[in-house]
C-alpha cells in the first residue's frame, strides 16, 4: 500500500511520465514509424491504470464517486469534440453528440472513460478474484482478448468485424484487464514479485525487440494503427515497464522534478484537452512542415498547460467539471 509523501509524489511524476507518453504517441507520425517509436510509448494508458488499481481497494469502494468525477468532464468535452469535428456542418452535432457519448468516439482518447468506469464497478470482483486459489486467471484475461478478437481475426483475415462489436471492443476493459488487475494485486499485497529492477530492464529491453517484430507485422498486413498499445508484446513490454516503476514508487530516495510533478498534477486536464489543442494545429497551414515530431508534442503540451492554466483562473471551483 502507498504509506507516505514519497510515494505518492512519486506517483505524480508517473503520472507526468504517462500523459506526456499519450501526447507523444498522438503526435506520432503514421505508418512505419510507428512500429520503431510506440514500443517505447506503449505503456501510457497502462501505467495510469496500474496507478489506479494500485490506489483502489474493495473496503473502501465508491464507485459513484470514481464515476462523478470524470462522466461530467466527459459529457462536456465530447461536446467540444462534437462541435471541433463538425464546425462546418453544424445541423449534424446533436445526432453525432449522441452518437459519440455512447460510442467513446469523439476524440482518440475517450474510450479510456469507459474503461476507467468498468474498473470502478468491477473492484469487489477483482478482489474476489484476486484473493481467490484462481487468481492467475486475471492475468490471462487481456492475452486472451488479444488473442481471440484482435490476431486470430487478422490472421485469417476476418479483419473487419461487426461494427456494434467492434464498439463494444473499443471501450471494454478486458484488453486492458492485466494492468489494473496487477496493481491492484500489489496494492493491496495478494502478490509479491520479488525481481530486481535489473531484470525487469533486461526483460523491458527484450519486450521492445517483440514489440518491433509484431509492429512490423502488423503493418505489413496493413493495419494503420500497427504501434497499438492493444497487442501482446506491448501487454509483455507493459508489465516490465510497471515493474520498474513500483521500484520507482518503493524508492526511498526522494525525487524533486517540478516538471514531471506538475504535468502529473494536470494529467486529467491534459488527457481530456490535448486533442483540441492538436485539433487547432491542424488547422495551422504548414504547421505540420516546420513543427516536426517529437517537437510537436512538446508545443502541444506547452499551449495545453498555457489554456489549464487561464482555464482555471476564470473558473475557479468550477474548473472541475472540465477536469483542470
Amino acid at each position: 500500500m502507498i504509506t507516505n509523501d514519497k510515494q505518492r509524489n512519486n506517483i505524480q511524476l508517473l503520472r507526468g511520465i504517462a500523459i506526456l507518453a499519450v501526447v507523444l504517441i498522438h503526435n506520432t507520425p503514421a505508418g512505419l514509424s510507428q512500429v520503431f517509436i510506440r514500443p517505447f510509448l506503449n505503456f501510457a494508458v497502462g501505467l495510469f491504470l496500474f496507478l489506479s488499481g494500485l490506489l483502489s481497494n474493495a473496503e473502501n469502494w465508491k464507485p459513484l464517486k470514481r464515476i462523478k468525477k470524470i462522466l461530467i468532464p466527459y459529457v462536456i468535452w465530447t461536446v467540444v469534440y462534437s462541435v471541433i469535428k463538425n464546425v462546418n456542418n453544424p445541423s449534424d452535432i446533436p445526432a453525432l453528440f449522441v452518437k459519440n457519448l455512447l460510442t467513446g468516439n469523439s476524440a482518440a482518447m475517450m474510450y479510456y472513460v469507459f474503461i476507467y468506469c468498468e474498473f470502478a464497478i468491477l473492484i469487489p470482483v477483482i478482489d474476489k478474484l484476486a484473493k481467490s486459489k484462481y487468481r492467475f486467471v486475471g492475468f490471462l484475461i487481456a492475452p486472451l482478448e488479444i488473442i481471440f478478437m484482435r490476431t486470430i481475426p487478422l490472421v485469417t483475415g476476418w479483419y473487419e468485424i461487426n461494427s456494434y462489436v467492434e464498439v463494444l471492443q473499443s471501450i471494454s476493459c478486458l484488453g486492458w484487464f492485466t494492468y489494473f488487475y496487477l496493481g491492484y494485486s500489489i496494492g493491496n499485497n495478494l502478490i509479491s514479485i520479488k525481481k530486481s529492477a535489473v531484470n525487469w530492464m533486461t526483460l523491458w529491453s527484450a519486450g521492445i525487440l517483440l514489440q518491433f517484430a509484431e509492429g512490423y507485422w502488423l503493418y505489413s498486413k496493413g493495419m494503420a494503427n500497427c504501434g497499438t498499445q492493444l497487442k501482446l508484446s506491448a501487454i509483455f513490454t507493459g508489465v516490465c515497464f510497471l515493474m520498474l516503476a513500483y521500484e520507482f514508487i518503493k524508492s526511498e530516495k526522494e525525487y524533486n522534478n517540478k516538471i514531471l510533478k506538475y504535468l502529473g498534477d494536470n494529467s486529467f486536464g491534459i488527457y481530456f484537452s490535448h486533442m483540441a489543442v492538436i485539433s487547432l494545429f491542424t488547422r495551422v497551414q504548414l504547421y505540420s512542415e516546420i513543427v516536426i515530431y517529437p517537437l510537436n508534442a512538446i508545443v502541444v503540451i506547452v499551449v495545453d498547460l498555457f489554456f489549464i492554466y487561464i482555464g482555471k483562473k476564470i473558473l475557479r471551483k468550477y474548473s472541475k467539471y472540465l477536469a483542470l
